[in-house]
């Protein structure tokens, strides 16, 4: 479902040298764990991956199967991103609008106990600064906050090597976890 979102993210094109400019990148990662213990008092959740690591997670009252869980139980989680954007037209009105999608989603009463949890955010931010050496880019949110981040994908430093101060970049970011029961 997120992954529609995604795709269904249609943004105008450019009107400069730059038209078209865009770029679109997701990543799903899935890994196996057992897990290590369910404390029901407290709803903690601790889960240990094949290569070693735990964590513990905060499980919500909307996963109304948990007692169901067990130490042992084979669990799968997945973790999805997902980001779209697109340098907007010269001369675009800038929206200070931020729209937020949130979605939970959780197994039927009765069935193995799964959940998952997922957020998509569109919004348009303002370019202050591109850093091609350290891969970053500084944008303005439609709040007014700055924010810094790293761009690690080859798609996305390609994308913010044409960006230039004061661009308006329409950008859609889309993250979800889901956690299930798998039978032995």
């Amino acid at each position: 479902m997120l992954a529609v979102l995604l795709s269904l993210a249609t943004l105008a094109p450019a009107s400069d040298d730059r038209a078209g400019h865009a770029m679109q990148r997701e990543k799903l990662t899935e890994v196996s764990a057992t897990v290590e213990a369910v404390d029901p008092a407290t709803r903690l959740l601790t889960i240990r991956g094949d290569d070693g690591s735990t964590a513990t997670f905060q499980v919500g009252e909307e996963v109304k199967n948990l007692p169901q869980i067990r130490a042992g139980d084979k669990v799968a989680v997945s973790y999805y991103q997902g980001i779209a954007a697109e340098l907007q037209p010269k001369g675009t009105p800038l929206s200070k609008v931020v729209d937020q999608l949130d979605v939970t989603t959780k197994a039927k009463e009765g069935t193995k106990p799964g959940a998952g949890i997922g957020s998509a955010t569109h919004a348009t931010v303002v370019i202050e600064k591109v850093d091609t050496k350290a891969n970053t880019v500084t944008f303005k949110r439609p709040d007014g906050t700055s924010r810094t981040l790293p761009v690690e994908s080859q798609e996305g430093r390609d994308f913010i090597a044409k960006l230039r101060k004061g661009d308006q970049v329409e950008v859609l970011y889309v993250e979800a976890v889901a956690i299930e029961v798998r039978p032995k």
